[in-house]
């Protein structure tokens, strides 16, 4: 089984200007699923970190619940 990875990443949004978009995206290697994250909200100008952090959360779960072999799954019942 292939490790999946998130790949394709990027910002829903204006791309001469990262902080006006309001999505960060990206999509998973093993079955191409897409990730979306609102942009964080910060104290500072540059949400960059913190909604990268988000995305990184969420793959990380899609992971868990969608491609760890043996885990219970939802759509089994």
């Amino acid at each position: 089984m292939i490790k999946p990875e998130l790949t394709d990443v990027g910002w829903l949004g204006p791309r001469d200007e990262m902080d006006r978009a309001s999505h960060r995206f990206g999509k998973c290697s093993a079955c191409h699923e897409i990730i979306c994250v609102e942009k964080a909200v910060t104290d500072t100008q540059n949400t960059q970190p913190e909604t990268n952090e988000l995305l990184n959360n969420a793959f990380r779960a899609h992971v868990k619940v969608k491609h760890v072999p043996n885990a219970p799954r939802a759509d089994a019942a």
